[in-house]
């Protein structure tokens, strides 16, 4: 019999990772749950690379976390770092100009396991001076690099692929950046110096270091919070004296060097030059057998910053890459798309698209067709991995175009909309994985753009895909049309209570209490009070049927009561209503007609919640049989005494503000008087 382990193997199998290795390590990583082992084989969780687990350690000297620009107290019970003169004084291998020692070229072990224990932490605090362990690390790597020797050092290749990333991810994209003082910015300038060195060096051998140059494209990110903070510096070397007037390889802006020069991330950009970083570039662009992972690589970091790198002397090496690329991918076949090799296409066209804004602007429309194009043919593959990564971009796309912050290279919001109406994208993304959690969150999103464009048929479909499913696909599922319903029109809102309705009249109890928790999630974070009217009344109605268990009794009443005691969604005629309909209840005996209790249970929408369910039932097995309001007695006091304290606490509220602005403006009048 098969072990849940090779269980799980054999269902990633299926859903198209071929790597046995890889899923055995994402199994492993992920403590044998599946849903983490899929995240980790579609990099929505970072670690899969990593062979061990990031070490933690107290705080230490250098920009931290918390803006602090000092040592301080641990509070997380570890033992602080060594200080740094009992750290350096073994490493011999650079002299401190970070010149390379002929006679041995060791990689400063010791000083990249502190580095470590100061990265991985939620206390983190990274060195910044030269001479310390980020410092020290950046030019040992470089000495090996000018040597070929980079990736054969086992721990220079560790920090490279890991902790120089992290490192320089947290000092420059981190909140704590508008915090630190001058020092730590000049300190962070020269450590990027170093990187720069060091990448330029390191890109001139083979292979070509994907990872290293993920690290630089940060650096060279104006929009990063570092070059923001510091886009008022100006350039701290006359690059026209060292390349010539017109073969600077970066300058600032015409329209923006008066206010913002981003002075020094043209200093970078031209230092990388300087080393022979472009010119290693474009040799590699131009190799034949260059694998379409290793291009984008290559120009990530040249496309985030290309409205500052000069068109004359980069357009003519970049301009033969963006038509090759665009062919190449617009060449595609429906066999190539399964290759996970292919799995940077959506990066590599974010990345062209942003090249050719600043130097092909009659392309960028082409190249927009070509990501909604590619996409599309992802997401129709039968391959889990490549549709979820389809899924991830498209995704990707939406939060780009809806956030308030501009990104540069997004695709308008409406023209969005409208590829996903026309191609259909939600009805094809449905006929996945539904029972995988990180599959129905990309779809979540998809729906959530879409709202009230979403037709009627779709929204059936959609409900109807959770028949005869799993627990797990029918939660998965009222998660999407809990998180779409916020967008809902009424017409599509009173279409989504009628399949409801009709899933109530034929499911189970235990269907029927995810059916409850789906209409109270959905009244919770309405935005109208009309959704949030509608829900108090199914909710209400749901609550007084006489057939129903006294557990879905209490659900309902506790759903009902959720959305009634929010003080801000709900006005107080709302609450005032429904005090007098508990009075009312409790009021009633227990000798009240049947023909009056079956009026109750008309819903607003039919008038037939629960009558089928009901003939099927035999009126033995009712909990609520011969005396429906007495089971509703109970609930109905409880009710009561929660919507009446919500509702004076709220009045109390107001009161308090009231007195609190009488007393201040009577201060204020008082004290304007005063002699």
């Amino acid at each position: 019999m098969e072990t849940e382990e090779e269980q799980h193997m054999t269902t990633l199998l299926c859903m198209g990772f071929p790597d046995a290795v890889a899923i055995r390590k994402a199994l492993r990583l992920a403590k044998n749950d599946i849903n983490e082992a899929v995240a980790l084989l579609t990099n929505e969780s970072p670690g899969l690379g990593y062979g061990y687990e990031p070490m933690e350690s107290g705080p230490a000297p250098g920009p931290s976390g918390d803006g602090e620009s000092s040592g301080r107290t641990g509070t997380g019970g570890f033992d602080p770092p060594p200080a740094y003169h009992d750290v350096v004084e073994s490493e011999r291998s650079n002299d401190e100009n970070g010149n390379c020692s002929g006679s041995s070229m060791e990689f400063p072990t010791t000083n990249l396991y502190e580095l470590e224990n100061r990265v991985f932490t939620d206390h983190w605090s990274i060195p910044y001076k030269r001479e310390e362990s980020l410092g020290k690390c950046l030019i040992a790597a470089t000495c090996l690099a000018k040597h070929g020797l980079a990736d054969a050092d086992e721990n220079c290749k560790q920090f490279m692929d890991r902790c120089m990333h992290e490192a320089f991810k947290k000092l420059l994209t981190s909140s704590a950046v508008h915090k630190w003082g001058t020092e730590i910015h000049e300190g962070i300038y020269n450590m990027l110096m170093l990187l720069v060195e060091l990448v330029a060096e390191r890109v001139k051998r083979d292979p070509i270091p994907v990872g290293v140059m993920g690290v630089l494209t940060i650096a060279f990110n104006p929009d990063n919070e570092y070059h923001f903070k510091n886009r008022m510096k100006t350039c701290q070397r006359n690059w026209s004296e060292v390349f010539g007037e017109e073969a600077m390889f970066a300058v600032s802006p015409s329209n923006s060097y008066q206010k913002e020069p981003h002075g020094w991330l043209v200093d970078l950009v031209n230092r990388f030059g300087e080393m022979g970083g472009f010119t290693a570039i474009q040799a590699k662009l131009n190799t034949q057998e260059i694998e379409i992972g290793c291009v984008s690589a290559l120009v990530q970091p040249l496309s985030v910053c290309a409205e500052y790198l000069n068109s004359s002397l980069v357009q003519p090496m970049l301009d033969p890459v963006i038509h090759k690329m665009i062919t190449y991918v617009q060449n595609l076949e429906e066999k190539d798309l399964k290759d996970k090799r292919l799995v940077s296409i959506p990066e590599l066209l974010s990345a062209i698209k942003l090249l050719c804004m600043r130097f092909q602007t009659t392309l960028v429309t082409v190249v927009d067709d070509l990501r909604l194009d590619t996409l599309l043919r992802m997401l129709k593959t039968p391959h889990f991995s490549t549709k979820m990564n389809s899924l991830k971009e498209v995704t990707k796309l939406i939060e780009e175009s809806t956030v308030s912050k501009t990104v540069k290279n997004a695709i308008d919001t409406d023209r969005l909309l409208d590829w996903l109406v026309e191609n259909s994208v939600l009805s094809i993304a449905l006929e996945g994985n539904i029972d995988q959690a990180q599959y129905c969150d990309r779809i979540k999103g998809i729906i959530e753009l879409l709202g009230s464009k979403l037709s009627l048929d779709e929204l059936s479909k959609i409900w109807m895909i959770q028949a005869g499913q799993s627990s797990t696909v029918i939660e998965n599922i009222h998660t999407i049309m809990a998180a779409a319903a916020v967008k809902f029109n009424l017409d599509q809102l009173s279409h989504l209570f009628v399949l409801i309705q009709k899933s109530w009249e034929v499911e189970s109890d235990r269907v029927r209490q995810k059916l409850l928790s789906l209409i109270g999630r959905i009244g919770r974070e309405a935005r109208s009070e009309a959704t949030t009217g509608k829900v108090l009344e199914v909710l209400w109605e749901l609550a007084h049927l006489p057939t129903l268990p006294t557990s879905l009794v209490q659900q309902a009443s506790e759903e009902h009561l959720a959305i009634l005691t929010d003080a801000y969604a709900v006005k107080e005629t709302v609450k005032r209503c429904y005090i007098i309909k508990c009075i009312e209840d409790i009021k009633k005996t227990q000798t009240e007609e049947e023909g009056k209790t079956s009026d109750i249970q008309s819903s607003f929408l039919t008038g037939s919640w629960g009558k089928k369910k009901a003939k099927e039932n035999s009126l033995a097995k009712s909990s609520q049989q011969g005396s429906p309001q007495a089971v509703w007695v109970v609930p109905a006091l409880r009710q009561l005494h929660e919507i009446t304290r919500s509702f004076i606490k709220q009045t109390y509220q107001k009161q308090d503000k009231v007195h609190t602005h009488t007393h201040t403006h009577t201060h204020t009048h008082t004290h304007t008087h005063l002699p």
